[in-house]
């Protein structure tokens, strides 16, 4: 196979020899291009036959792109040796319960439930049990029972705990599985902590498998859990043969289970393995990656990579300094516009730690007239929690309004709904934000948020940041008036660009693997980058810092930062030459992290 446009280090990892191989892909590096070279010189070169072969992604998107390589540069493969396995982890252990469903007293029809499916079973046997209103509800258990399926706590722990919370969930993990059963069901988790058990129960079915696939690949293996690690070491079993890449400076996800350790342990797990470092980046300017590589730089627990890249210099990074939220977003919005009067590149990207951010970018980008669209979720004002407190406040100020009588009647149920009507008869509360205050306290909406929604950490932010803005009007009318307005001047113009030109809006975690030309960090602030919940224990601010570095390395031409109070840390560690500094909010012509600059004199 010819090593056509690869170069040295891809070229060395991808006709390295049969055994573990470790590819340590910076970003930008190449990395799936690299894996699927890998896998076809194991195909044409190893003499591994096609159909023992099975590549493990994360995405369905990851795994169409590598399946579509694989077939453009080697369309003979399935004719001659027949379909290797390229697909997710989910996809991968659907497919073996398929085929042993009966071992675990389900039929090869079984269901699949999804998160909702699973937070609503759970809801139920919460009701039976009498904990409908307990402080733990439904999202609390059902992360407890993911995390044992997922290997982030063990039974042993609950068992042992002293909390009432942790032992009744070991109970309810046993009434949860029997109802799956009775439903001919898996649950989301189960494809991969049920395939696992099965390997460890029955022997000779895990040594099936390690002769149908005798040869594994791995991409994003920084990501793995510890069941998902256990699911690998299982499969690969005494042959080694192992190939696997990711970037740990990329490592994002221990919220959800990803364990880091795992990626730093491939050479101990297999000490006869080999490692690549894939360093050259072809995605952004020089001065990103310089900018990027400093930053990473200060974390400690890593395996240290020298990116660079052949790319020109670029623009400095700009670094912007706002009042506060309002007027940082209006700066993005600004900058957009003057680079689509320029004619730049129309692929831009704003990127925040958490969605209630978008609230105030959203506005800014509506009032300039720029069309965009949320990658993963809603705007701020169609989420479910932010349009219930609406619905109170435009009932409060007009009680004819029957589309917000009827979403309340229906949250809080007759009886409910006939006590907030008497109270708010008898309120003394005129501003929008002392009514909302009203609206939660009187209802118990938060409450209502833990035991009904999933998600209600971050519904609980998107409710604060609406309290953000309410503060800001002293009248209710204007307040509505204003959402109102918002919302209509949003639907006239989501039909007006094609959608390569929309502005992306979207959290930090959704953009890793996408690409920008221009790319906004917004709130690079103290309390939101690193977030506020992540600066107790070193190894979650490491983990802030590389969010922070995935943000920036998703931009290709041009960087935009920005930030308002206090700025993050992190800012401190970026080059000043490779800064371009403006500030609204002081004198300073170029960013220093002074705490001089926060001491004000009455």
């Amino acid at each position: 196979m010819s090593p056509k446009n690869l170069n040295p280090q891809q070229q060395q990892a991808a006709y390295a020899p049969i055994g573990p191989l470790l590819i340590a892909a910076g970003a930008g590096t190449g990395k799936t291009k690299t894996l699927t070279h890998r896998l076809l010189y194991l195909l044409k070169q190893g003499g591994v036959p096609a159909d023992q072969v099975c590549a493990l992604t994360f995405t369905n998107k990851a795994a169409k792109e590598m399946a579509d390589r694989v077939w453009r540069e080697s369309p003979e493969l399935a004719r001659r040796q027949g379909n290797p396995f390229i697909g997710t982890f989910h996809s991968f252990g659907s497919r073996i319960l398929r085929a042993e469903s009966r071992l675990f007293g389900r039929t090869p029809n079984f269901v699949i439930f999804d998160d909702h499916d699973s937070f609503d079973l759970i809801k139920k046997l919460l009701k039976q049990d009498g904990r409908a209103k307990s402080d733990e509800g439904p999202a609390f258990f059902r992360d407890k029972i993911s995390a044992l399926k997922n290997g982030m706590v063990r039974h042993a722990e609950l068992r042992a705990s002293r909390k009432e919370s942790d032992v009744y969930a070991l109970e309810l993990f046993r009434r949860y599985e029997n109802t799956l059963k009775k439903n001919n069901a898996f649950d989301f988790d189960d494809l991969i902590y049920k395939v696992v058990r099965l390997f460890h129960v029955r022997p000779s079915v895990r040594d099936a498998y390690r002769q149908r696939f005798s040869c594994m690949l791995v991409d994003e293996y920084q990501d793995l859990n510890n069941m998902q690690y256990e699911l690998v070491r299982l499969l690969v079993g005494p042959s080694h043969n192992l190939s696997v890449v990711g970037d740990d400076q990329q490592t994002i996800y221990s919220w959800r289970g990803s364990n880091f350790e795992i990626f730093l342990n491939f050479e101990r797990d297999w000490p006869e393995s080999k490692v690549v470092l894939l360093e050259e980046n072809y995605r952004s300017t020089a001065n990103i990656i310089q900018a990027a590589s400093a930053l990473i730089a200060h974390n400690r627990r890593q395996k240290p990579k020298q990116l660079w890249t052949k790319n020109p210099p670029g623009e400095r990074v700009k670094l912007f300094e706002a009042y506060d939220e309002n007027g940082e977003a209006a700066w993005i919005a600004e900058e957009i516009e003057r680079s689509r009067i320029k004619n730049e590149d129309a692929g831009a990207a704003v990127l925040y730690r958490t969605n209630a951010q978008s609230r105030a970018i959203e506005q800014a980008l509506i009032a300039k007239s720029i069309p965009y669209r949320i990658f993963g979720g809603l705007k701020f004002y169609e989420r479910r929690e932010v349009k219930d407190v609406v619905a109170a406040l435009r009932y409060a100020m007009n009680p004819k309004d029957q589309v917000s009588s009827e979403r309340l009647e229906k949250l809080l149920g007759k009886g409910g709904f006939a006590a907030l009507k008497e109270k708010l008869a008898r309120a003394d509360a005129s501003s929008p934000l002392a009514l909302v205050h009203f609206f939660l306290e009187n209802t118990g909406y938060l409450g209502i948020i833990d035991r009904n929604l999933t998600n209600p950490q971050e519904r609980k932010e998107n409710i604060a940041e609406l309290m953000r803005f309410a503060s800001e009007f002293s009248e209710l009318p204007q307040f509505l008036e204003q959402i109102a307005l918002l919302q209509a001047t949003d639907s006239l113009k989501r039909e007006d660009g094609a959608e390569h030109s929309l502005v992306q809006l979207m959290t930090i975690h959704l953009a890793k693997g996408l690409e920008f030309d221009t790319v906004f960090v917004a709130g690079a602030s103290e309390g939101l980058l690193p977030h506020a919940r992540s600066m107790e224990r070193d190894a979650e601010l490491e983990e802030e810092r590389r969010l922070m570095y995935v943000a920036m390395t998703r931009a290709q031409k041009r960087l935009h930062i920005s930030f308002y109070d206090l700025p993050s840390r992190f800012l401190s560690e970026l080059p000043g030459e490779l800064l371009e500094f403006k500030s609204v909010a002081s004198d300073e012509t170029a960013f220093t992290d002074n705490e001089e600059r926060y001491i004000t004199i009455d």
